[in-house]
């Protein structure tokens, strides 16, 4: 389960003017498309032919639980929503049915299989944006790597569930832990493996700590400008409940910021990160 607080951290590149900070601390998110995500690996599916044959052996010795019959459900909607070309067969209605279906030879070819996973895969991520979050503000690394080395800011955000509840799919409109992963197994006929394809990374991004939101992109309000689309979605303003300021940031941006967030949200906070004995803390607050 997801902490009640998460975090977005923000460079000065993304955000250079007074309209746009305002929109952030008003509530606006962004939903990147994947295509746009820093991680090459993203939506890049996996296959392992030894293992999705060892997870067909197994399922066909033992059959469905209700657990899976389940998880084929939410397979059944996600594919509904995202890639309805390339469902290939109904989604059987019972545990019988889903045990005689997966000991057809259809699933022997494991070939076939692999060339339609990939072209799911990507009919997938052309529909969907992901909004991005961690669960600590104290990574030095995601201060260096997203906020200009201290230079930037994080956003706080409180109690994103009750804005994004889930749905049919398991996976869409709901906060969703990445699991990381030095070896992905990927896609099987487990039947709740399609979820590596939206929550599995490779172990070195495990100091993101991320926490992600995917959403379908017809769902989000879109803005256009030169530099191409901005795919958004506006949280209630009291989900923004502190903008927590670099200790690197130059004294005319704070002035700035705190500006912006009293003209946008006077619900939310404006506090000064430190560096302190060799961790990230809040400025007054104690260590212990």
């Amino acid at each position: 389960m997801a902490p009640s607080s998460l975090f977005k951290f923000f460079n000065k590149s993304a955000t250079n003017n007074q309209a746009t900070y305002e929109s952030i601390f008003r509530g606006r998110v962004k939903f990147t498309p994947i295509a746009e995500l820093n991680d090459p690996a993203e939506f890049n599916p996996i296959l392992n032919r030894e293992v999705v044959e060892a997870s067909l052996e197994h399922l066909r010795s033992k059959g469905h639980s209700e657990a899976d019959l389940l998880e084929l459900n939410r397979q059944g909607a996600m594919f509904r929503a995202l890639a309805p070309d390339h469902m290939a067969v109904p989604i059987p209605e019972s545990r019988e049915k889903a045990d005689a279906l997966i000991r057809s030879a259809f699933y022997d070819q494991t070939a076939i299989l692999e060339r339609r996973l990939i072209s799911m895969a990507k009919e997938i991520a052309s529909r969907v944006g992901v909004f991005c979050l961690s669960k600590s503000f104290k990574s030095l690394p995601m201060w260096a790597h997203y906020a200009d080395n201290a230079d930037g800011f994080v956003v706080e955000y409180n109690d994103l569930g009750k804005s994004f509840k889930g749905d049919e799919t398991g996976v869409l409109m709901q906060l969703g832990d990445v699991i990381y992963e030095n070896e992905i197994k990927g896609v099987t006929f487990d039947p709740s493996s399609y979820r590596s394809l939206f929550f599995s990374k490779n172990g070195d991004w495990d100091y993101e700590r991320e926490v992600r939101i995917v959403l379908p992109l017809s769902k989000c309000g879109v803005l256009e400008s030169g530099s191409g689309k901005f795919y958004f979605f506006d949280l209630p303003c009291a989900c923004v409940r502190r903008v927590i300021l670099g200790w690197n940031m130059p004294e005319a941006v704070v002035e700035a910021i705190k500006d912006a967030v009293a003209a946008a949200n006077p619900c939310a906070t404006v506090v000064h990160a430190q560096f302190h004995r060799g961790e990230v803390r809040i400025a007054g607050e104690k260590l212990y």
